[in-house]
């Protein structure tokens, strides 16, 4: 199998949290149920409930490779008998979750109330919702204020690109990127590299392979161990006086890439 082949076997079924709808299925309906918990306990004070984040985009990765990886719910207060701080809705969530869920983790984690179920994780964001020429979003902020939000903001980029790039390569190569970033110890914030990611030019039909390289090296080219890593496998994939030297190729990749085989 060629290194191509390994990074898209890799990307498509090791660093993939849902492998098939089974399992989708089963993370919706833990979703469903939280949602049907939050809302018999608090009524109409809650607006609406926006599923966002990597797990709507499919880029989302186990926590074998990315311990920081989670499924995201937005609940959206009603405000229209007054609006709340960010802190009070927060334990509003806290207090409904911890009673539903006693034997589950379940704690305060700006700007979120956070719940493990079946080694998932769930952070569940308060916030409220502007309706003045369209939908304004705002989530908690620093010192217990509001900033605002555009949820599921790239999902659509992200689909048209994959799309027109075609072989699921954009989408395979952000997984590649986020299972890097996190073994690297999260140097960049990972919704801003997919966005990153997704906002490059792409030319020409690269592979999996061609497209990962070229897109960590934009995005963390100037980092010691990227950069040493990417200059070694250029050298190793040979010139018209060097011959290519494969399994070298594949050990840089894998410093890169760690359980990748």
């Amino acid at each position: 199998m060629g290194i191509n082949s390994k990074l898209v076997a890799f990307s498509q079924n090791d660093l993939v949290l849902s492998h098939n709808e089974t399992e989708r299925e089963k993370i919706n309906a833990s979703l469903g149920q939280l949602e049907k918990i939050l809302k018999d306990k608090l009524g109409s004070n809650v607006k609406e409930f926006i599923r966002f984040g990597s797990f709507t985009r499919n880029t989302i990765l186990p926590r074998k490779y990315d311990s920081k990886s989670d499924v995201d719910l937005m609940v959206v207060f009603n405000t229209s008998t007054g609006k709340k701080t960010p802190g009070t809705y927060r334990k509003n969530l806290l207090d409904v979750i911890s009673v539903a869920y006693p034997l589950s983790v379940s704690k305060k984690d700006f700007p979120a109330v956070k719940l493990e179920l079946n080694h998932i994780m769930f952070d569940i964001v308060p916030a409220y919702c502007e309706e003045f020429w369209g939908k304004s979003y705002y989530i908690p902020s620093s010192n217990d204020s509001w900033s605002s939000t555009t949820p599921n903001d790239i999902n659509d980029s992200l689909a048209s690109k994959n799309s027109q790039y075609g072989n699921n390569v954009i989408r395979n190569t952000i997984r590649l990127c986020k299972h890097w970033n996190a073994s690297a110890g999260y140097p960049l914030e990972s919704y801003l590299m997919e966005k990153d990611i997704i906002n490059l030019t792409y030319w020409g039909n690269e592979d999996t392979y061609e497209r990962f390289l070229k897109t960590l090296n934009s995005i963390a080219g100037t980092r010691p161990g990227v950069r040493q890593a990417l200059d070694y496998i250029q050298q190793y994939k040979g010139s018209w006086s060097q011959t290519a030297n494969e399994a070298k190729q594949f050990e840089w990749l894998q410093k890169l890439l760690p359980g990748l085989k």
